[in-house]
């Protein structure tokens, strides 16, 4: 028996869920109606550059508070698909030996060490996140001004790109490639408005995709057609990739001004200029209503 609810949902969580200010989610409304989709039979997808860490600690007690049933398909795609993990209520810190972590898509760890090495000479602007197991991350710190933060930001990522060529590993940053002597280009880093992220080319929010469609097939699940949200251009890639394997699919982008594209699947943004979390907001509230109108069939059987 296969079911099929009226959409599963794919959504980043900086920006469209948890605020890029507070990194928290500092909107009761979207925990509220997450649960309120979760109890009609939506599946639920966080498809994050976050780490297990993040998710269990930031996202998943906002849903329990907000009643989220232990029968909710729930799944967490972590550090751009490298690693992932079905929360439960014991993960309060982090998923544990209960993480999926694909070795393929590991930085190599003479790099996790220097980046840990030159922490200390940026720690007035960012912070080494510890808890990531595939890939590395500095984040900016909490109320930092961004013009600053841009600076030092640009100043560790050169130093990055420095030590790769020196260790001879192809490297993409921006719009700039470096084989380096290599045969390939082997790591990205990328930059966000709070974060670098130095990754496995092979990672992107088109991995968690695959991830979360494989798993709701593993389950029985056949959505009749998939909700994407997300903050930045790279987000489409998992929109883009539902669209490439015959699924329906809509994409909602929360941060429009960064530059819409243009696709042939729907792309819509919020009304009235809202951004971030308050357009994930109004996004995750129109869906609410579009299930409960749906309810009576929001999953159907064959």
């Amino acid at each position: 028996m296969t079911s099929k609810p009226l959409y599963a949902l794919l959504l980043d969580v900086d920006g469209p869920v948890a605020s890029p200010v507070t990194r928290t989610l500092a909107i009761d409304s979207i925990a509220a109606d997450l649960v309120a989709m979760a109890r009609a039979g939506v599946p639920l997808v966080f498809n994050t550059g976050r780490s297990d860490v993040f998710v269990a600690r930031t996202v998943m007690p906002s849903l329990v508070a907000a009643g989220l049933p232990d029968d909710a398909v729930v799944l967490a795609v972590c550090e751009k698909g490298s690693t992932w993990f079905v929360p439960k209520p014991e993960h309060l810190d982090g998923a544990g030996d209960d993480l999926e972590v694909d070795e393929r898509l590991r930085v190599p760890t003479g790099l996790v060490e220097f980046c840990r090495s030159i922490a200390p000479d940026f720690e007035d602007a960012m912070f080494f996140d510890a808890t990531k197991k595939a890939m590395v991350s500095f984040e900016a710190l909490h109320g930092i001004d961004l013009e600053t933060y841009g600076r030092r930001q640009h100043e560790i990522e050169q130093r990055i790109w420095d030590f790769l060529a020196e260790q001879e590993i192809g490297v993409a940053w921006e719009d700039r490639t470096a084989l380096n002597d290599s045969d390939d280009v082997a790591l990205r880093i990328d930059p966000t408005i709070i974060s670098t992220d130095v990754e496995h080319i092979g990672t992107g929010k088109q991995v968690g995709a695959d991830k979360a469609v494989a798993y709701l097939a593993g389950l029985g699940i056949a959505p009749r057609e998939w909700r994407t949200l997300g903050d930045s251009r790279s987000d489409y890639a998992m929109a883009d990739r539902l669209h490439e394997r015959g699924f329906v699919v809509r994409h909602g982008d929360v941060r429009p001004a960064d530059g819409r594209l243009e696709r042939d699947y729907p792309v819509e943004v919020a009304p009235d200029d809202l951004t971030n979390d308050a357009a994930g907001a109004a996004f995750l509230a129109r869906w609410r209503r579009d299930v409960e109108c749906e309810r009576p069939s929001a999953t159907l059987a064959e």
